[in-house]
C-alpha cells in the first residue's frame, strides 16, 4: 500500500507517516493560539521535524463547536502564508487543514501537496480543486457539518455506516480524478461520535482498513480519551501515545498528532509488533 504526496511517494507496509499538526489560529483547543505568530508555529515545525514527522499540516481556522469564526478571506491568507512559509524552510510534505475549496487552493498554489477536510467534501468545489492541483485527500466521516454541534449521535450500524460513506467519499474523489494513491481514510473519531462509539470505531479500525486505502488515526488529545478515562483536566499525552499504537496495530498508516516524538516512536512499535507477530 503507498500514499503519493507531491513527489514523495511512502509505502505503509513498511513504515508509518507522521503528520504534525500546526494550529495557526486563534483559540484552537490544543495550543490556545500559542502558534499563531508565525515565528513560534516555525519553531513548532522545527520541532515536529527533528522528532520524526513526515508531513507537516497547517490549519488556519479552528473547527470546534463555540469556536469563533474566521472569514475564508482570512483563513485563505494565513494558510497560504503559513504554507509558503514553511515550504522555504523544510524539505517536508505540506498539508493544509480546512473544509474550504478556496483556502486548500490557495495552499495548493504555495506548495501543499495534501488536503485534509474534515467536512467530508461539504463544498463542492474541494474535489475539483485537489484533482486540478494534483493533491492527495483525505477523506472524513462526520455526521453534521464541522462546529454544528451532534451531541446525541445515534447509529444503527456504526461501523457499516461510516465505511459505506468513506466508501462513497472516496469513490466521489476517484471520479473527480483522484488516484486511490491520493486517498486517505478517517473513521472520524471524536466528529459525530460519543466517547464510546469512538472506542468502538478505535477497536474496530481493522474494519475501516480492510477498504483497501490507507487510514489516518487521528486521536491526537481528543475528548474521548479524557471522557473514557475520566481525566479531568489532566494531560493527555500518555493516553494519545496508547491510542495512536492500538490505531496503528488495528490497521492505521497515518498518524496524525500534535507531538510528533509521541506519534512517531507510538506507531513505530506498533508497526515493529504488527512485523513480529505469527
Amino acid at each position: 500500500m503507498r500514499l503519493c504526496l507531491g513527489t514523495r511517494r511512502f509505502d505503509l507496509t513498511e513504515r508509518p507517516v507522521v503528520v504534525g499538526i500546526l494550529n495557526r489560529t486563534r483559540d484552537s483547543f490544543h495550543d490556545r493560539g500559542d502558534l499563531f505568530p508565525l515565528d513560534r508555529l516555525l519553531a513548532r515545525a522545527e520541532r515536529l521535524a527533528a522528532e520524526g514527522a513526515d508531513v507537516l499540516e497547517v490549519g488556519a481556522r479552528p473547527g470546534g463547536v463555540g469556536a469563533a469564526e474566521v472569514t475564508p478571506e482570512e483563513e485563505r491568507d494565513l494558510a497560504a502564508e503559513t504554507v509558503a512559509a514553511l515550504r522555504s524552510r523544510f524539505d517536508l510534505p505540506l498539508a493544509v487543514d480546512s473544509t474550504r475549496a478556496v483556502v486548500a487552493a490557495a495552499a495548493f498554489d504555495e506548495g501543499a501537496v495534501l488536503g485534509n477536510d474534515m467536512s467530508g467534501f461539504r463544498d463542492p468545489a474541494y474535489l475539483p480543486a485537489a484533482a486540478g492541483a494534483g493533491a492527495a485527500l483525505i477523506a472524513t466521516h462526520i455526521r453534521r457539518p464541522p462546529g454544528v454541534p451532534d451531541p446525541d449521535p445515534v447509529y444503527a450500524d456504526l461501523v457499516g455506516e461510516v465505511c459505506g460513506r468513506l466508501t462513497a467519499l472516496a469513490r466521489d474523489a476517484e471520479a473527480a480524478g483522484i488516484d486511490r494513491e491520493h486517498i486517505v481514510l478517517d473513521p472520524g473519531i471524536d466528529l459525530g461520535k460519543s466517547w464510546q462509539q469512538s472506542l468502538r470505531l478505535l477497536a474496530r479500525l481493522d474494519d475501516v482498513a480492510a477498504l483497501g486505502l490507507p487510514v489516518l488515526v487521528a486521536v491526537s488529545n481528543k475528548i474521548f480519551l479524557r471522557r473514557a478515562l475520566d481525566l479531568g483536566s489532566a494531560p493527555l499525552d500518555v493516553a494519545t501515545a496508547a491510542a495512536c499504537a492500538l490505531g496503528a496495530i488495528r490497521g492505521g498508516h497515518v498518524v496524525r498528532v500534535h507531538d510528533a516524538r509521541i506519534g512517531r516512536q507510538a506507531a513505530d512499535l506498533a508497526y515493529a509488533l504488527r512485523a513480529a507477530a505469527p
